[in-house]
């Protein structure tokens, strides 16, 4: 299996035996890289030169064939929604001059993003300078994009999907609102439910009671199990998490994820992770593992509609904050 200082040395040798292409020397095309990545290369110049003229050619056309391979396949995008930080992590093992290439190929905004995080600038590269050695850019950029799930692995895609890191941490304080307000259903006294309202923040506990009027005035009770459900949720965060500043936030979290399983892929909540920041990926993980509540598989696939519902009403709304609107669940 090739590597990207093989590709460029196979590259350059193969142009150095092709007369009739004008080659261009190695050295010459070496020195349009940084000196780590000149380092490398002559280095391993050195190994394959060392060998007979057979072994060396074996080896060229070996290793020019798995890069033909390579630049053939389908190249994915790279999802405009990853968050940077996950980037960084992709290249910060990745040899200095790699980290370069890469780091110029991104967008400006993602890229100085990731620079910050990996402690470099974004250099802007003149790819006419690189053409030579397109083939092996195309496969180092193929090799990284690789590490990420791509829109069309997913099938098929929902608006769940489409949401943005932002419009993410909206849905899922939207549905932690609702939570709390479900939970609250069959409180028996408005003494008891204006108890648990004192437990958050204003603009949340004012959230919540327009979401318990708005399930209160339907003309059937929302389903036991559900009810349930969110009660045996709400009641564990409370204990568990009651120093939690943001106690709504962490309800809406832990409903998506007993929910995802229920979308039957994998690719769909990578996709889902990669948009958000490692430590919140993490906790999110942990929720995956061991759930917060228990769910049957009906009640998953309920609560998979409830996510994609509110997915949907922020699309059409196109609201700054979901918190205070009352949508009906079922």
């Amino acid at each position: 299996m090739g590597n990207p200082t093989d590709w460029l040395l196979a590259l350059a040798l193969a142009y150095e035996r092709n007369t009739a292409q004008q080659p261009i020397p190695p050295s010459e095309l070496f020195a349009l890289l940084p000196a780590e990545a000149q380092q490398r290369l002559t280095s391993r110049q050195q190994e394959i030169s060392a060998q007979d003229d057979a072994t060396v050619t074996a080896w060229l056309a070996q290793t020019l064939d798995g890069l033909r391979q390579r630049v053939r396949q389908r190249s994915p995008a790279l999802d405009e929604r990853v968050h940077p930080s996950h980037i960084a992590a992709a290249l910060r093992h990745e040899p200095l001059y790699i980290q370069r290439l890469l780091l110029a190929s991104l967008p400006a905004a993602i890229g100085t993003a990731v620079a910050r995080a990996l402690r470099q600038s974004q250099i802007r590269l003149n790819m006419d300078d690189l053409a030579p050695v397109a083939p092996v850019l195309n496969a180092i950029r193929q090799r990284f994009l690789s590490q990420f799930v791509s829109a069309d692995q997913i099938a098929p895609l929902t608006v769940f999907d489409e949401l943005t890191e932002a419009e993410l941490y909206r849905v899922a304080h939207a549905m932690g609102v609702a939570e709390v307000a479900l939970a609250s259903y069959d409180l028996p006294t408005t003494e008891a439910v204006t108890a648990l309202l004192r437990r958050f923040p204003e603009a949340e506990a004012r959230a919540i009671a327009e979401q318990i009027a708005a399930l209160r005035v339907r003309p059937r009770p929302p389903a036991a199990a559900r009810r349930e459900f969110a009660r045996q949720l709400v009641r564990t965060a409370m204990t568990a998490h009651k120093r939690d500043p943001e106690l709504v936030m962490t309800l809406g979290w832990q409903v998506i994820m007993v929910a995802l399983p229920a979308a039957g892929d994998a690719n769909r909540l990578a996709f889902t992770f990669q948009k958000l920041p490692p430590k919140l990926v993490r906790r999110l993980q942990e929720w995956l593992d061991a759930p917060p509540a228990a769910a049957r598989p009906e009640l998953q696939k309920q609560l998979f509609e409830d996510v994609l519902r509110w997915a949907q009403h922020h699309r059409n709304q196109s609201m700054p904050d979901l918190s205070g609107a009352a949508v009906v669940l079922k």
